[in-house]
């Protein structure tokens, strides 16, 4: 049985393949504070929705910042969606979805990547939002890891508060020690790389 166009790549045997649902992916969005991350998410879940799609979106039980059950960007744009306290709480939920939708997805434990992969191998679409580092300018919680196993990342940046550069960095200007945080522009403020680094020195 060929499974390539190239003429020397076939494998032959007394099987098939079963039929899968093609085109389902992972796609990670990913970014500093401020760069439109929850934005393009609803976005994404938007042009799912035209196509007919059946969209469940998911966010941390904690984070109600804007909202209690809904995604909700910074401009105010927002979307439905499920809260769960840990990432378990989506498995039993997402079968009846074409696609599954997770924002602010670095707050999940590390449980939370093998729950992407069974989404996908279900052959359900999975797209996530959230912060790829922290404060600090370490990688946050499983970020790495969802980038890693993704089949589309897409990094976005803010625009630096002091130079209006390309920014990377979420820095924060309270006195909060903890990783997570949750707060907006009077906690936090985008920087690019060398403003950063001058605010780390001093």
């Amino acid at each position: 049985m060929k499974i390539s166009q190239k003429e020397d790549v076939n494998i032959s045997g007394p099987f098939a393949f079963s039929p899968r649902v093609s085109g389902t992916k992972i796609k990670v969005i990913c970014g500093p504070m401020f760069s439109g991350k929850t934005k393009t998410l609803i976005k994404t879940i938007d042009k799912f929705k035209a196509k007919g799609k059946t969209v469940v979106v998911f966010k941390p039980a904690f984070d109600n910042r804007y909202a209690d059950t809904a995604i909700v960007s910074h401009d105010k744009d927002e979307t439905q969606a499920v809260n769960v306290s840990k990432p378990s709480e989506i498995l039993d939920l997402f079968h009846h979805a074409d696609v599954v939708a997770i924002d602010e997805v670095q707050f999940f434990d590390s449980s939370i990547v093998a729950v992407c992969n069974i989404i996908a191998d279900h052959g359900k679409s999975v797209v996530v939002a959230g912060l790829d580092m922290d404060y600090k300018s370490n990688p946050f919680g499983s970020m790495p890891a969802l980038m890693t196993m993704a089949d589309e990342v897409v990094k976005l940046n803010s625009v630096c508060t002091f130079c209006s550069g390309r920014a990377r960095y979420s820095h924060r200007v309270s006195k909060d020690s903890g990783i997570v945080v949750l707060g907006e522009k009077d906690k936090y403020v985008p920087l690019c790389r060398s403003c950063y680094n001058e605010l780390k020195e001093k």
